[in-house]
């Protein structure tokens, strides 16, 4: 089927395949429905590990590119899902289909993903500033370890003045 593979090849590049949960920032599930979305979908969450953001791209299999098909995000209870698109493919079709509601899941997921990287790399950019005054191995720790951190909601929300008195305060 290859489904999963032609829709990452449209996601584009800057992705890195890991061999294992723990070394991902974000897991990319595909669930193609065999039987009834609610029934797959939630088989398919279950062989997930928890504790890391997950999209899930629930695939459905049509041969018309222009049917309608419900929205599995109502289906899905777990907090960790971040996301969920649903697609449409046909292996006599060569696949994936070409229509607008996969070029729209490739869209979603893209935005979704933006919004991550330069969260996490705001978050980076914090901590440097508050750990490069504890003598000086803040900068470098980050640089040197592949480490992906939970955001505290509270330092997310810290204001230019709150960090410039975090900082004269070190």
């Amino acid at each position: 089927m290859d489904s999963h593979i032609q829709f990452m090849r449209q996601l584009g590049g800057g992705f890195t395949e890991v061999m294992s949960p723990e070394q991902c920032d974000v897991i990319m599930a595909f669930c193609p429905i065999v039987s009834r979305a609610g029934t797959d979908i939630e088989a398919a969450l279950q062989q997930i590990p928890d504790g890391k953001d997950v999209i899930l791209v629930v695939l459905h299999h049509f041969f018309n590119p222009e049917c309608t098909v419900p929205d599995s995000s109502r289906l899905v209870t777990r907090s960790d899902v971040i996301l969920t698109v649903d697609c449409l493919f046909h292996e006599s079709k060569g696949g994936l289909l070409n229509c607008p509601l996969n070029e729209e899941g490739v869209k979603e997921i893209r935005k979704k993903l933006d919004i991550h990287i330069e969260v996490k790399h705001q978050f980076i950019n914090i901590l440097n500033l508050l750990l490069a005054n504890l003598s000086g191995w803040g900068l470098h720790f980050w640089e040197t370890c592949h480490l992906l951190c939970v955001i505290s909601p509270h330092l997310c929300q810290c204001t230019n003045d709150q960090i410039q008195k975090t900082k004269s305060s070190l």
